[in-house]
């Protein structure tokens, strides 16, 4: 075995536990959202006193909801790509974008987490008015789930250096084609 294949086999294997633990935390945040919403529905319309964190708060979990599932998706190859074009191609050709795809998405990972954390690092003094607590809190979903993104992303590069396929017991495409 090469290093590039157990430099590929270790970081899938601590990255299964990773995507796991967002999967988790989405879906426990997909939960408390449904639970915050329906108190506010409940608040308003039964009480006629409409919470006023709840709105603030089914936001701040829809974004742990959403960007918790994304990275998820960049590891199993739910992100967007270029399936019709890659499929008309010489198998090197289609390699080559299979990586250019896992590239811009491993880039674009590391710029929302380098950009939602200087966003974070900016509100940290500032306090949310109706939840209390720090700004940053906002920017949390973002920051982590970029970094996830980018390493997801390095995942697949790897493995696609090691086997030219994506990582074992992953998609090597996007579940959603054009056909």
């Amino acid at each position: 075995m090469t290093g590039m294949q157990s430099l590929h086999r270790g970081l899938s294997a601590a990255l299964q536990g990773v995507a796991r633990a967002a999967i988790f935390i989405a879906g426990l945040a997909m939960v408390a959202m449904t639970a915050v919403v329906a108190w506010g529905v409940f608040g308003r319309f039964v009480l006629n006193d409409t919470p006023a964190w709840a709105e603030a708060s089914a936001l701040l979990l829809m974004a742990w909801v959403i960007l918790g599932a994304a990275a998820a998706g960049v590891r199993e190859g739910f992100h967007m790509g270029f399936e019709t074009l890659r499929d008309t191609l010489p198998s090197g050709l289609a390699l080559a974008f299979n990586m250019l795809s896992d590239l811009v998405i491993t880039v674009f990972g590391a710029a929302m987490a380098w950009y939602g954390s200087d966003l974070a690092l900016t509100v940290w003094d500032a306090t949310l008015p109706t939840l209390g607590l720090p700004g940053t809190v906002e920017y949390l979903p973002i920051t982590l789930g970029g970094a996830l993104m980018a390493l997801f992303g390095i995942e697949r590069l790897v493995a696609r250096l090691a086997t030219g396929r994506a990582p074992v017991g992953i998609p090597s495409d996007t579940v959603l084609t054009d056909s």
